[in-house]
């Protein structure tokens, strides 16, 4: 059995590879993983990882979800009737041209659908998002399940090649109904370097927090770990197959994040300062007006993302993949931790956020 992984330099590649190769599974199925890595140089935390992998002599295969080729090529193994294809790989940036964010998230997904296809490849799961919903207010208090409509109409950005990358997955599943297809969807991801908390970490002003109707708002979330573990549960052959799932470890209150992070980055004390919606709201449109003009600087407030997401009442219902016996083992405590040493070894943030053009 060959583990195909793309995106493996991502949040959630990185958690699944160090996984895989953990003493809580290694060598309890006899596989091999490769990995499709992009050319370019990265961050410190990345080069860090692909020294790692070298030093467990993990094939990686240097190739990019543009060419066609390279997919084809990077699922070239000798056993593909056992072999399953775990497709991370996209881009989540939101300072990047969207033509760019198609053709890595969109035609970099149809791409591998071919090179999945043409290769024989036993099974393909496919990392999807929350995102694909759109807009997820107006639920009336219920927890948004999978077969609610993915938003085809959202304006163009990273949540709309999402929702497009699933739709072409979803096609060819209904074109090739025998072929072993599992769908995830992951709420917000935190843990580690997770731009989800990045975003909030962004808030504190001192030990002062504007948040939208006093934080009384859901807000959906998942560990890095708990995707990973999903992510290989589902790898069986007899399970999930045809079937789309949430990811989500928890649901809490943006005000119970917001306490959970203060204390993770050694806030003495909180304050949470209440925003109207239709004052804070208006503060996106802004954000992203100058955002065309200019890149945000690191330490900056003003990020579309932020005023967006943070406008929304975002909760997921997950009861399906529990239902599979799949259960979460990152408390909410326990990642923010981890985000909380992360983020204070990092430059932007001891800097003093500002509202920087």
């Amino acid at each position: 059995m060959t583990l195909l992984i793309t995106g493996s330099t991502g949040l959630v590649g990185q958690a699944l590879v160090r996984y895989l190769l953990s003493e809580t599974f290694y060598g309890k199925k006899p596989y091999k993983i490769r990995l499709l890595i992009r050319e370019k140089k990265g961050n410190h935390h990345r080069q860090q990882f692909l020294r790692w992998c070298e030093e467990k002599k993990i094939d990686m295969f240097s190739g990019d979800l543009r060419s066609l080729e390279d997919g084809i090529t990077f699922t070239q193994v000798p056993d593909p009737e056992s072999s399953i294809l775990i497709h991370c790989g996209a881009i989540f940036n939101l300072w990047q041209p969207y033509e760019l964010l198609y053709d890595v998230n969109v035609n970099g997904t149809e791409r591998i659908l071919q090179a999945f296809h043409k290769n024989g490849i036993k099974k393909l799961i496919y990392l999807s998002s929350v995102a694909v919903y759109g807009e997820m207010n107006g639920t009336d208090g219920q927890g948004i399940k999978e077969d609610h409509p993915i938003d085809l109409n959202m304006k163009k950005n990273y949540e709309l090649t999402k929702a497009l990358g699933e739709e072409l997955v979803k096609e060819y599943q209904f074109n090739h109904p025998q072929k072993l297809i599992t769908i995830l969807r992951p709420s917000g991801i935190i843990g580690g370097s997770s731009s989800t908390l990045d975003m909030f970490s962004r808030m504190f002003i001192g030990r002062f927090v504007p948040l939208p109707r006093g934080g009384r708002d859901k807000i959906s979330l998942v560990d890095t770990q708990d995707v990973a573990r999903a992510i290989v549960f589902l790898s069986d052959f007899q399970k999930g197959n045809g079937e789309v799932y949430n990811v989500v470890s928890y649901t809490p209150t943006l005000r119970e994040v917001v306490q959970e992070l203060g204390q993770a980055l050694q806030k003495q004390k909180v304050s949470i300062i209440s925003i109207p919606l239709f004052i804070f709201r208006p503060c996106y449109y802004l954000a992203r007006l100058i955002r065309k003009i200019k890149k945000a600087k690191e330490n900056s407030i003003l990020i579309p993302f932020l005023f967006d997401k943070l406008g929304q009442d975002i909760w997921v219902d997950d009861s399906k993949i529990r239902k599979t016996g799949f259960k979460y083992t990152v408390t909410l405590s326990e990642s923010m931790k981890k985000f909380g040493n992360f983020v204070l070894e990092n430059p932007w943030y001891k800097q003093k956020l500002s509202f920087a053009l």
